[in-house]
């Protein structure tokens, strides 16, 4: 059960999608919209900071220039969340908002302790700019709390039906939980997927997923692919349609995502509509 969803705002389009879905949660579940807007303190005491106030301390003293900076930053802040009352409002949900400052993962963590689910953009205020790679802060707050996460997409669309990811291990586990939780608050179809060259064992790992199933008021089906686990889930959303994909995150060693890469992150990358991580 979501009582409280947190949204982390910067103003950015990435990060309004995720107030929509929040939003969509929100409406489902009789849920709490939190809405927390982070200074960066990265952005008033980094290196980038003290090299800067350095190389023009001729013209503008150092300290009144971040105090400029930080006023900037406080209104930026200001401004997102008004745009995220804005669609609270609009939308009749509950909501309180918040403004913090520090490093801004620790800080969605620390906030997302009194919270049942987080919603973020992928990328957030750098979108335009980012690379291959995630956001940093998405990828780094994904690390550190086992609250499940909504990753939005780039763009907002009712959800009609869900995929969930299955493995039989633990944070699969928890994923299936926490998909079946909406679907059966929202009234949406299930749809749960394992990959796997071998059909006999794949059957097995499902029965553990039906049987896990039985506890919800649900409609479901199951499904078994081969190849690789990323391409083929990808693959299986897209041509299904599917408006959501559940999926336990990061299930393997630190060392073998650094060096063939992480599963999760690829899913992320390619996937066209709103993914929750569960770890």
């Amino acid at each position: 059960m979501l009582k409280t969803i947190l949204v982390p705002v910067d103003g950015s389009d990435s990060c309004l999608v995720a107030v929509d879905y929040a939003i969509e949660l929100s409406r489902i579940f009789d849920a709490e919209l939190v809405g927390v807007s982070i200074i960066d303190i990265k952005r008033l005491a980094g290196p980038f900071m003290r090299d800067l106030g350095t190389s023009i301390g001729g013209m503008v003293p150092y300290a009144d220039f971040q105090r400029k900076i930080r006023q900037i930053l406080e209104e930026m802040a200001i401004a997102a969340l008004d745009e995220f009352e804005g669609k609270c409002k609009s939308a009749k949900v509950s909501f309180i908002r918040e403004k913090r400052e520090g490093i801004v993962s620790k800080e969605i963590v620390s906030a997302a302790k009194r919270c049942d689910m987080i919603s973020m953009g992928m990328a957030g205020e750098h979108a335009l700019w980012r690379d291959a790679l995630l956001g940093s802060n998405l990828e780094s707050v994904a690390r550190q709390t086992h609250k499940p996460i909504l990753v939005a997409p780039g763009k907002y669309k009712k959800i009609s039906k869900m995929l969930i990811a299955y493995d039989g291990s633990a944070f699969s586990n928890k994923a299936l939980a926490t998909g079946a939780t909406i679907a059966q608050k929202a009234g949406i179809p299930i749809t749960v997927i394992h990959v796997s060259d071998d059909k006999a064992g794949g059957e097995i790992v499902l029965s553990q997923a039906v049987g896990s199933l039985k506890d919800y008021n649900v409609t479901y089906d199951t499904v078994i692919e081969g190849g690789e686990p990323a391409q083929a889930i990808v693959d299986v959303g897209k041509k299904g349609n599917y408006d959501l994909m559940v999926m336990g995150a990061y299930g393997h060693s630190r060392l073998r995502e650094l060096v063939l890469g992480s599963s999760t992150v690829q899913i992320m990358r390619n996937v066209n509509c709103p993914l929750v991580l569960c770890r």
